[in-house]
């Protein structure tokens, strides 16, 4: 037996291959065997190149196993016949493998094309091992975050969902940022980014779906890692974290803990014009703000089985973060009717939501191929947000304070039931029941030297009950070995009922929509690949953007609550073309009714801006995107994705018709250098140009990230250093000019920025057994909290 990197000299009864990885580069010396009834015939190592060749086989049947390390293995049986047996490019996926006390990571590519997703391996991601989860989405996926109205978006085109652990989170606004803050990157494994979500998953959110995968729920077996954080922007920042999991017999248990502190200091500034027959002046606002944020996050869950089909697991998690800034504001105002003023505003608030929810799920077994699971979750938020505002004004003091508070508390229903019907057909059921109550509570009110003055028009008490049954069907069909169609339908029914102030005041609403789902892949040959998606999604308002609220950007602005919002409907339909580990993809959407986020409008009287969400009417995007990974040399590995869009909206807003159109770029590009064996330098960054922001433009921005690895010597851990936003380029600049309807404003914010960070991680223990518990469903209803 021997190996040859030429094919064409084979003799007779000969089995020949290549071993590549999923960017179709070579393996080298993987270790090829052949079995016959679980019987050794014949084995040798494949080439540097990764390929190989076995003579002299006999005719008959057997199994081909490949062998590498950090690469799962590879099986596939085959007849011999007389003559040549050639396998072509086998690709073998990589893994992740822990012995006692010593863990051996195969090689991963940042990025790796799945059938319906994109996995991020942000392990291999340097330069944010320092931050959080939020921190990683923005610099790794693609992800826009809007500090200022706490809204995720995937590259523009709308609501974003978030799972952890395969559970899509119904929380939103405030309490997802800070969901997303509390959990520290370097406790996530991977992440994975659903362009096209399957009818089993929730159909609200429009823009997309993100799961994020933490270490505690991806090794099986005993052992965890422990992880330690230091780091100094404006502010200092530090953190800790842990992961622990074990599986013995029957009973297996696993969890996370970490802390993270946080002080920043961030600028925010707003300069509007009024020339509106109302009022003739011009405002300048700038905020100087030193926000604290600390946080706790924490899940256990435990598993059993109570028969050989029959597992019961169950989880109680949940989080506390805690936001207390202080902001010093400077306005200055011009009019021709008051000349110039000048007002000093001290703000202090505080925003401290934190949550805990419980899961019990069964999961009974029907024979090999049929599954039925069941889950129940219960799940409660409470928001405490107090501020107060000292304004001075030429000599004079007045004080506003806001007491609010939110409790939230969701109730959630699943079964579902996943089988295989035939070969080739498999099938997947479910039904849902999600029950919510949200209560909102808001006092303002003003002092005015010894006077208290409660403010009857702002203060309001709010109370929202929502129900949602759904129930889907998803089938995947097989149509020989290389082409595979994914169909689904999903059906869902919304009751909602608003009150204000326990009057008369409320909207009622009812409706029921379909959504389906398709998806159709097609091998063409070992390197090329070709699939056709469509989909239809909703995007619900959220808590947040019914309830009314108030939060003072100044005397002349403010962000506020829209009770008329009306829930979007978006359709999807795309192309996408894969080779040799690349992809380019061509998407295009349109949506009625689009959610966006805060546009500004006038007051009544003229004398004030107030930010809100709104439906745009209509809104399409054309888009192409394109990943191409590669490697330059061995020692320096990159990754590039880059996506061009052209958005179209046109809606009527406070009397004038918009008609906007905008072509815009992102491209992110990431750089791996192998300087010695266990020495790793990345660069990192990415470059977003100017956006359509429902009637406002959204500037440019962009970052520049660094970070170096170093693995201690006899497992000791390893510890990564990165520079975040080195350049402090990752700036907002939102800018709004309408002549009609009188409308002229420029918003900034320039958050932290040239921060180093200090991350020590050090696991232990080993993967052995496989976990039963695969995660509840019920978080979904945490994605629409505030």
């Amino acid at each position: 037996m021997s190996c040859y990197p030429l094919f064409g000299m084979a003799q007779a009864y000969s089995v020949a291959g290549q071993a590549n990885d999923s960017l179709n580069n070579p393996i080298p010396f993987v270790h090829v065997t052949v079995y016959a009834a679980d019987t050794l015939v014949v084995g040798t190592v494949a080439d540097s190149d990764g390929s190989f060749m076995i003579d002299n086989l006999e005719t008959g049947n057997y199994v081909l196993r490949l062998v590498a390390l950090g690469y799962a293995d590879f099986v596939q049986e085959f007849a011999q016949q007389a003559g040549l047996t050639d396998f072509g490019v086998l690709r073998l996926n990589t893994v992740s493998i822990e012995l006692d006390g010593v863990e051996v990571v195969g090689k991963k590519e940042l990025y790796e094309r799945r059938a319906n997703s994109l996995i991020i391996n942000v392990e291999q991601h340097i330069s944010s091992s320092g931050g959080s989860a939020l921190d990683l989405l923005s610099n790794t996926a693609g992800v826009s975050i809007n500090q200022q109205s706490n809204t995720l978006s995937l590259y523009g085109k709308g609501q974003l969902s978030i799972m952890v652990d395969g559970k899509l989170s119904r929380v939103n606004g405030q309490a997802l940022i800070s969901l997303l803050e509390s959990m520290s990157a370097s406790d996530i494994k991977y992440l994975e980014v659903f362009n096209n979500p399957t009818s089993k998953y929730d159909a609200h959110g429009t823009g997309g779906m993100i799961n994020i995968m933490t270490k505690s729920k991806n090794n099986n077996g005993r052992g965890g890692s422990v992880s330690l954080r230091s780091g100094y922007g404006k502010g200092e920042k530090t953190g800790a974290s842990a992961n622990l999991h074990y599986q013995y017999g029957k009973m297996g248990w696993f969890g996370n803990y970490s802390f993270n502190r946080n002080r920043s200091i961030e600028e925010w500034g707003l300069e509007s014009a009024f020339n509106n027959p109302l009022s003739q002046k011009t405002v300048q606002t700038t905020s100087l703000r030193k926000p604290i944020t600390v946080s706790h996050n924490y899940m256990f869950g435990m598993d059993y089985a109570i028969l050989k089909n029959t597992h019961i697991g169950g989880t109680l998690s949940g989080y506390s973060s805690k936001w207390d800034m202080s902001a010093f504001d400077k306005v200055i105002r011009n009019s021709d009717t008051n000349g110039t003023e000048t007002l000093d505003i001290e703000t202090n608030e505080i925003n401290h939501w934190s949550h805990i929810s419980t899961n019990l799920q069964v999961a009974q077994s029907l024979g090999k191929q049929h599954k039925l699971t069941f889950d129940y979750n219960h799940l409660y938020y409470h928001d405490d947000n107090p501020s107060q505002y000292h304004i001075d004004s030429q000599g004079q003091t007045n004080f506003v304070e806001i007491q609010k508070k939110t409790p939230i508390t969701f109730n959630v229903y699943n079964l579902d039931y996943k089988g295989v019907l035939s070969k080739g057909i498999q099938l997947e059921v479910g039904v849902k029941i999600s029950s919510s109550n949200f209560q909102n509570d808001i006092t303002v009110s003003s002092t005015a030297g010894d006077e208290v003055f409660p403010d009857g028009d702002l203060s309001n008490s709010t109370e929202m009950d929502e129900r949602i049954h759904a129930i889907y069907s998803s089938f995947q069909f097989q149509f020989g070995k290389k082409t595979t169609l994914t169909t689904g339908l999903r059906y869902e029914h919304t009751e909602n009922r608003l009150e204000i102030d326990e009057t008369a005041n409320h909207t009622d609403r009812s409706y029921g929509n379909l959504f389906p789902n398709l998806a159709l892949t097609h091998q063409v040959n070992d390197a090329h690949s070709l699939q056709m998606s469509y989909s239809r999604r909703i995007n619900r308002p959220t808590f947040n953007h019914l309830a009314p609220f108030v939060i003072f950007l100044g005397p002349d602005a403010l962000y506020s609550g829209n009770t008329n919002l009306q829930p979007a409907y978006v359709n999807k339909y795309g192309v996408e073309w894969g080779w040799l580990g690349r992809y380019i993809t061509l998407e295009y959407l349109t949506e009625n009714d689009a959610i966006t986020e805060f546009q500004p409008r006038l007051s009544t009287n003229g004398e004030q801006y107030v930010f809100q969400a709104e439906n745009v009417n209509q809104r399409a995007i054309l888009s192409i995107s394109m990943g191409i990974p590669f490697h330059i040399t061995k020692w320096w590995q990159t990754e590039n994705n880059f996506t061009f869009q052209y958005e179209t909206l046109e809606t009527r807003f406070q009397g004038t018709d918009f008609r906007r159109n905008k072509g815009s770029f992102r491209a992110t590009s990431s750089h791996q250098f192998s300087l010695a064996a266990k020495t790793k330098l990345e660069l990192s960054g990415y470059y977003q140009s100017p956006t359509l922001f429902g009637i406002s433009t959204f500037g440019s921005r962009g970052a520049f990230n660094l970070g170096v690895q170093q693995q201690l010597n006899k497992n000791y851990g390893t510890l990564k250093l990165s520079f975040s936003n080195i350049f402090a380029s990752d700036n907002w600049r939102i800018k709004t000019n309408a002549a009609a309807p009188f409308i002229n404003l420029l918003e900034t914010y320039f958050p932290e920025s040239k921060i180093v960070a200090l991350t020590y991680t050090k696991n232990f223990g080993g993967n052995r057994k496989e976990k039963k518990y695969q995660g509840n469903r019920a978080d979904e209803e945490k994605r629409r909290i505030l």
